[in-house]
């Protein structure tokens, strides 16, 4: 360009731009908003061309990674800001001709159906109040978690994924979980590392920040983060592998491997992710079609097992661990019956009070903006002990439930668009399951089955209505990429027999 000698063209870029990000770092004792939308606008500039040419595979490993964009108010997910890049680059590829955006109208009609009912939920409740936007309201960040999942489905969908990069991208989706770990190991590292939690969300470390106060007054620690890392590698071995592969004697690696992921699951103490692995691994079972196999006696063998071996020593097991198999019939500590019954009495007390603002809502949902003298009040009342503790969730709409999560703040027509959804969904992953690539079978089948079993817990054990969406769009846009779209039975095609040999000798000989 102008002749000019390419290295004088970076410099002229670089200089400026270190410059400014020199002077935003060093002109602050403290850092503040404004140094990090700066450093923010210079690492955008800088990535913009990898983001351009890649953001189809970032959006893949981010949306289920761990990682914050601080720069911005609440720092919210990195996903969800690859969500709009993603789908606005695909968008305007499609708008010139380049590659056009792949359409899958059983699935957009629910979801378009869905964002509708949550903006004019949102319109006719006060608007997408945001604090971090110095809004009069809180709330609003929840209306974007809905929306971004929603708008995120269309970015994955929108390019179709090779065949040659399909397990890689499979390995991205799933794998990246495993950077949730990063949080307890950057706490365990001590202060020098610390700076990771501009990117990394500190809520994983709250029981082990906490650890001398629980060994003093006695309690059950959490490695939260533990949790989705080891689900991570179980999601991964079933999708790569499926229960075939488990147990396929050449490569005992990967029993071990599920194994030691399971156990490390339990250490999170959650009761809900226990039930929902051994949910999903008896889906899986059945949708790879083994019932009637000679795997169903290892499988059972195995489950046999791991049960008697539980019997045999769970109350010798970590407190936590105890935590997570209490609803086996195993014998426990009295402290940790005592903690499960209490966590399950304080859910339903708290239904019970939730139950009846229902019909309030049942035409018109209530929406995510929350007063902030209602939640104020609220938080002083339970110091003062004149409500019970749960009044500050309530305020905040989360209720540990997902149907109330779902029907009190979109009322019946969230519930219908959701169930839609979902229909549409199962349907979907089922045909991709069933008539989709023969290479791509075990994805198809872990997608399908954890879809389920993912609808199955948020409507019977735990769901919050707000974090969860984005598990369903992006296992139905990861099925979409992948297979191009949703297949379809090829139909037979008729032979047609020259005239010569349709007479009824020929016909006989032939078949």
């Amino acid at each position: 360009m102008f002749g000019l000698p390419r290295v004088l063209l970076i410099y002229a870029a670089a200089i400026p731009l270190a410059l400014l990000l020199g002077y935003a770092t060093s002109s602050f004792t403290e850092p503040d908003a404004s140094t990090f939308a700066t450093v923010g606008l210079v690492l955008f500039v800088l990535t913009l061309p990898l983001l351009i040419k890649f953001h189809h595979v970032w959006l893949i490993f981010f949306w289920n990674a761990s990682f914050n964009v601080f720069f911005l108010p609440a720092q919210p997910h990195f996903w969800l800001l690859l969500a709009g890049m993603s789908f606005g680059i695909s968008w305007l590829d499609s708008l010139v001709g380049q590659r056009p955006m792949l359409n899958v109208p059983q699935l957009t009609k629910p979801l378009l159906f869905l964002a509708g009912v949550v903006l004019l939920t949102g319109f006719f409740r006060g608007g997408i109040g945001i604090r971090a936007m110095n809004s009069a309201a809180y709330g609003g960040k929840n209306y974007f978690y809905v929306l971004g999942p929603i708008l995120g489905f269309f970015a994955l969908a929108a390019v179709r994924i090779p065949p040659a990069k399909a397990r890689r991208m499979v390995n991205f989706f799933l794998l990246s979980g495993t950077t949730f770990i990063l949080s307890n190991l950057a706490f365990l590292l001590g202060p020098s590392f610390y700076f990771l939690f501009y990117l990394l969300p500190p809520d994983a470390i709250g029981t082990q920040a906490q650890g001398d106060l629980i060994a003093i007054i006695g309690g059950i620690a959490r490695i939260s983060g533990l949790v989705p890392t080891c689900t991570a590698v179980i999601f991964w071995l079933l999708a790569s592998s499926g229960i075939r592969g488990l147990f396929d004697i050449a490569r005992p690696w990967r029993l071990l491997l599920f194994c030691g992921a399971l156990a490390g699951s339990a250490f999170g103490g959650y009761r809900n992710v226990t039930f929902m692995l051994a949910l999903l691994l008896l889906c899986q079972f059945v949708c790879e079609g083994l019932i009637l196999t000679r795997f169903l006696p290892i499988f059972a063998g195995f489950g046999a097992c791991l049960l008697m071996s539980l019997m045999l020593f769970s109350d010798q097991l970590p407190l936590t661990v105890q935590r997570a198999i209490s609803f086996f019939p195993v014998k426990v500590d009295p402290s940790v019956v005592q903690d499960a019954e209490g966590s399950t009495r304080w859910r339903l007390d708290m239904w019970q009070v939730v139950i009846p603002d229902i019909p309030k809502y049942l035409l018109l949902g209530k929406g995510y903006s929350i007063d902030p003298a209602d939640l104020y009040f609220a938080e002083q009342e339970t110091k003062q002990g004149l409500v019970q503790n749960y009044e500050v969730l309530r305020v905040a709409g989360d209720y540990h439930s997902g149907p109330l999560t779902l029907i009190i703040p979109f009322g019946i027509l969230g519930v219908i668009g959701f169930l839609w959804l979902l229909g549409a969904g199962v349907k979907v992953l089922y045909q991709n399951q069933r008539f989709g690539d023969p290479a791509l079978k075990s994805v198809n089948t872990f997608f399908l089955a954890y879809f389920i079993t993912q609808a199955f817990v948020y409507f019977t054990i735990f769901g919050a209505f707000n974090l969860q969406v984005s598990i369903f769009t992006g296992v139905l846009g990861m099925s979409v990429a992948l297979n191009g779209g949703v297949r379809k039975a090829v139909p037979a095609r008729a032979v047609i027999l020259p005239s010569h040999e349709r007479t009824a000798p020929a016909l006989a000989a032939r078949f």
